[in-house]
């Protein structure tokens, strides 16, 4: 009958009749005919109002209620559409000035006698006579006269008036607390339950707990359901604190036992049809709007479903959130779905055609065999919904449903309509479209494995890029900078920082080259091999000192005219050629410092260069964000090259180099020319003449090689120049401590970057984080929280330095020792701060100098490279924190989501889907057993399909029965799948009727949740 299992519905427990001695209106008498007519009337009053279910609680009796049931056995009675329970409203005998009521409600397959036997056993106080019309009568004829004066009857009118005497006794009498309880604890087969008023007229509420105390529990304790309609305490009763109620819960709830009890608003209908008022209420009218809703099905197992998890099945107010969710958003629930068979089929079997299901829309469950036909039902609902899961189908695929040709697959159409909006409908051989919007997201078994054991064996990454989409859907649209999804964001936000980094490892990187040469230069052999040098440079010296011309003195005799001449001119020459080639000298720095000049102003040229292509391509990138602001690049921003300066520069040097060319070459040319005349005018002198001018050139010659010898400062390989450059060696530790210095700060400079690009990460996740927090079931039972961090891990560090490095002494001798080495260096610190991030570089470069250095005082780590790997890439991955990346780690029950199991994926992955994805698209999920077993679904997805069916439609297909109750679904689809007959479906709700699917059902509904796998092993 109730095709779509527990529903919310309204329920008024609490209405009269005209038995009810109370009634607003004309009361059954002795007419049956009259009577007939008053049950028809009411009958119609109960179809007509909005509850589905309702509980006749008349005073004192059940005549209200064996009317109707006469009346409906009788031929032309009209058809009673809602439930009626019976009930009996009573008055206890209790502490109190004034009156306590209390219900009792009864199921409606309870037979009449068992009624009469529960009226036998009340005992009425005073005159302890069991609960009757006359017993009511002769109780009111029994008190005195104060007595019935306060309640406005006179002794001498009830005596002779059994109507007036009656009326009397059910206004005055009481009934004995003791014996209420015990009848409805003998009422057999648990068709009773205990109803008490608290808070509504004449309650539980108005006696004194500190003075009645245990009155008071012994009710408490005895009544399944409370009549009340004030919002805390309905939370009280079903076991919720809450702002309102803190102050008094603990003590509410030690009385209660801790155990929930069903609270409700009834109507207290003492007239059929209302005027709209709280003053004449009719069936359905709650007063203020106070309505009661129950969500199962309206029979007496549905309530007592009730009873047990009234937080989730009960409701009082307007309208339940889920119900005001439901008619908001229409387009995203299912309302059923169907198949049939397509108007040119020409199969004869029936498979599918003719299935028509409706969904509820909270949570569904799917069971049945192995090839029953879940999956089918699953896909087809996917397949309608267009889901793009397509390739992971499990019926609906070549070799299944649809054969090698699509058959019989084409001869059926599916059609999926939904609460609003127009329906899908498609053969069951197409593909979904990819052009359509995906209106169900679907969780197939092969797709739920890909996702949590490809992404734990190193297959794939798409476990993690699931939970970047559902990241994404919470950024803010005002900081997703137009990006299309999480990725796209993360590169546009932190393109600016990953330029910094890289300007700042370029610098590291030069930097790093200055400390290897440095290093270099100061490795012993250098200096050994330069005093070396100085020594052999000074022997050479004092070599070619020792080959001083002999001295031979100037000729005495007298030299002819032309002798004469010659000579002079000689020395004329000897002078000039000395001045040429001191001018000649001074060409060489000129010349020098106009190269470097050049060569400085071409790599000025080749940066400015760089520099305009960086500018330009900073000015494409902020140009959008600027056009959103509204604001011109050129009002911001503007690159001026002076140009003009440099090419003045550079024709300036032009001219000079041109003119010391000219100069260099005037030189040349003199010089041969006076060589030549030397030549020549030596000829014309006599033999001492032409000794003493080849021992005047020796001697130049001589002073010349010493000069050379002795070189300048300038000059490296001179004398001079080698002993600047050993000067230069014992000063060149204090400037490797400067440089090493200087690279610590860029470190320190690089850490700050990769913070704010860190930081910058956890804002993203921040709307998310919130919302968790917000969420008490993923904040205290899942410890579910985001963490940005800078990570790495030290096996990296290891296989990119020992990929370098050779693993040859010290504690980096061996593979294991020296990733043994890393690895407790890398674990002393947290990387959050600069500090640490300096010393673990310092420390690691350590390591590796004092490998390198073998005790023998070595600078640097040049000795353990390997072939064709340089000292400063390896200091530019330490110093540079290349194994530092800003990541978001995930903690789910103080795990990090890299160290989660498949099975643990799995339900991460779902509570994502459930609870944190803001998608409003129904769920098909088919329960994949190897990631999520049985005991992981119930110990860890129940509450997260409790809290996700609160806000989106889930459909869940599972292998175990056990579980579709365990999971508390509201509708639960058996379906039975045959080629020959076509399928059958048969639903239960939560309460279901149908015993017979399994033991462990029954024990749900009995209170005992507990679901058995496969193996028979239980989970509680």
């Amino acid at each position: 009958m109730y095709s779509r299992g527990s529903e919310w519905r309204e329920w008024d427990l609490h209405i009269h009749t005209p038995a009810s001695f109370h009634w607003n209106g004309e009361h059954f008498g002795a007419d049956a005919a009259r009577n007939a007519q008053l049950v028809d009337e009411m009958i119609g009053a109960l179809n007509d109002a909005r509850p589905i279910a309702f509980s006749i609680m008349d005073y004192w009796n059940f005549e209200g209620w064996f009317a109707l049931q006469r009346r409906r056995r009788e031929q032309g009675s009209p058809e009673l559409t809602k439930t009626v329970f019976p009930g009996i409203e009573l008055r206890l005998a209790a502490p109190i000035e004034g009156r306590l009521n209390a219900h009792v409600l009864f199921s409606d397959k309870i037979s009449d006698q068992h009624l009469k036997d529960f009226l036998s056993r009340l005992k009425l106080e005073l005159t302890n006579q069991p609960l009757s019309r006359d017993a009511l009568i002769g109780y009111a004829r029994q008190v005195g006269d104060d007595i019935l004066a306060t309640h406005g009857f006179d002794k001498s009118t009830i005596i002779g008036n059994e109507a007036e005497a009656y009326k009397a006794g059910c206004t005055i009498a009481e009934i004995n607390v003791d014996s209420y309880k015990e009848a409805i604890r003998l009422v057999p087969d648990s068709q009773a339950v205990g109803f008490m008023p608290f808070s509504t007229n004449d309650g539980l509420q108005s006696v004194k707990w500190s003075r009645h105390y245990a009155y008071v529990l012994g009710l408490f304790q005895c009544s399944p359901i409370f009549e009340t309609r004030k919002p805390e305490q309905w939370a009280a009763f079903a076991g919720i604190e809450t702002q309102e109620n803190k102050a008094w819960f603990a003590n509410f709830q030690a009385a209660l036992k801790g155990i929930p009890r069903l609270a409700v608003s009834g109507s207290d209908a003492h007239c059929f049809r209302g005027n709209g008022t709280n003053d004449k209420r009719g069936y359905g009218d709650f007063p203020s709007g106070k309505r009661t809703w129950i969500k199962a099905d309206p029979t007496w197992k549905g309530l007592l479903q009730a009873l047990k998890e009234p937080a989730k099945r009960s409701y009082i107010g307007e309208q339940p959130p889920k119900l005001d969710r439901i008619k908001q958003n229409k387009t995203f629930y299912i309302d059923c779905v169907s198949v049939r068979k397509a108007d040119n089929s020409t199969i004869q079997d029936a498979w599918l055609d003719g299935v028509k299901i409706p969904l509820n829309p909270d949570l569904v469950a799917i069971i049945g065999n192995k090839g029953s036909g879940k999956s089918a039902l699953a896909d087809i609902i996917a397949l309608l919904g267009n889901s793009q899961q397509s390739i992971h189908f499990s019926f609906l695929k070549k070799d299944r449903f649809r054969g090698k040709a699509g058959e019989p697959a084409r001869q059926f159409i599916g059609e999926l309509s939904w609460l609003a909006g127009d329906p899908s409908t498609m053969p069951l051989a197409d593909d979904p479209s990819v052009d359509r919007v995906e209106l169900v997201r679907y969780i197939p078994q092969g797709r739920f494995e890909a996702l949590c054991n490809d992404h734990v064996s190193g297959k794939t990454d798409r476990f993690e890029k699931e939970l970047r989409g559902v990241i994404f859907s919470h950024v803010p649209a005002s900081i997703r900078l137009d990006a299309l999804d999480f990725d796209q964001l993360i590169e546009k936000q932190e393109s600016v920082f990953r330029a910094r980094i890289n300007e700042l490892r370029k610098s590291l990187r030069a930097l790093n080259q200055q400390i290897v040469e440095t290093e270099d230069q100061l490795h012993p052999k250098v200096k050994k091999n330069i005093e070396e040098l100085i020594r052999l440079k000074i022997g050479e010296y004092e070599g070619q000192k020792a080959l001083e011309p002999t001295a031979v003195n100037p000729p005495a005799e007298e030299l002819s005219p032309e002798q004469a001449v010659a000579s002079s001119r000689l020395a004329e020459i000897s002078a000039r050629l000395e001045e040429l080639e001191v001018g000649y000298k001074a060409t060489n720095p000129a010349h020098q410092l106009i190269k470097k000049k050049q060569r400085s102003i071409r790599s000025i040229n080749d940066r400015l260069a760089l520099v305009e292509r960086q500018f330009k391509e900073f000015t494409n990138e902020i140009a959008n964000d600027l056009s959103i602001i509204g604001v011109n690049t050129s009002d911001l921003i503007t690159l001026s090259i002076n140009r003009t300066l440099l090419n003045s520069h550079q024709e300036a040097l032009s001219l000079e180099d041109e003119t010391i060319s000219k100069t260099v070459k005037d030189i040349g040319e003199e010089q041969f020319k006076l060589i030549e005349e030397r030549k020549c005018l030596a000829e014309k002198l006599n033999e001492p003449q032409k000794q003493y001018q080849v021992y005047v050139q020796a001697v130049k010659e001589w002073k010349a090689a010493l000069e050379a010898i002795d070189g300048s400062e300038t000059e490296p390989d001179s004398l001079r120049g080698l002993r600047r450059r050993l000067t230069q060696i014992d000063k060149l530790g204090d400037f490797l401590t400067d440089k090493k210095a200087e690279r610590l700060e860029i470190t320190r400079q690089l850490f700050g970057v990769l913070d704010e690009q860190r930081k910058a990460r956890e804002e993203l996740f921040a709307p998310l984080q919130e919302l968790i927090q917000t969420n008490s079931l993923i904040r205290d039972h899942y410890k579910l929280q985001f963490q940005s961090k800078l990570l790495g891990s030290p096996e990296t560090v290891a296989s990119q330095l020992f990929s370098g490095i050779k693993q040859l002494r010290g504690e980096i001798r061996g593979e294991d020792e020296s990733f043994a080495a890393v690895r407790t260096r890398f674990e002393k610190y947290q990387f959050d701060s600069a500090d640490d991030c300096v010393a673990f570089a310092s420390e690691i470069a350590t390591l590796l100098e004092e490998s390198a250095d073998g005790q023998n005082h070595i600078p640097g780590i040049r000795t353990i490279m390997r072939k064709d790997k340089e000292p400063a890439d390896v200091y530019s991955y330490i110093f540079g924190l290349q194994y530092l990346e800003p990541k978001y780690t995930l903690l789910f029950q103080d795990t990090q989501i890299e160290q989660l199991s498949p099975g643990q994926r799995g339900a991460l992955l779902l509570i994502f889907y459930l609870l944190v994805d803001k998608g409003r698209n129904p769920i098909v999920l088919d329960q994949p057993e190897e990631n999520l077993d049985n005991e992981t679904v119930v110990s860890l997805l129940v509450p997260v399909l409790n809290e996700a069916k609160k806000t989106r439609q889930i459909i869940m297909v599972t292998h175990n029965p056990n579980l579709a109750v365990v999971c508390d679904a509201e509708q639960i689809i058996h379906a039975t799948f045959d080629r020959k007959n076509g399928a059958r479906i048969s639903y239960h709700s939560g309460s279901i009727e149908n015993q017979t699917i399994n033991k462990a059902v029954v024990d749900v509904l009995e209170g005992t949740k507990i679901a058995f796998d496969n193996r028979g092993q239980k989970y509680h």
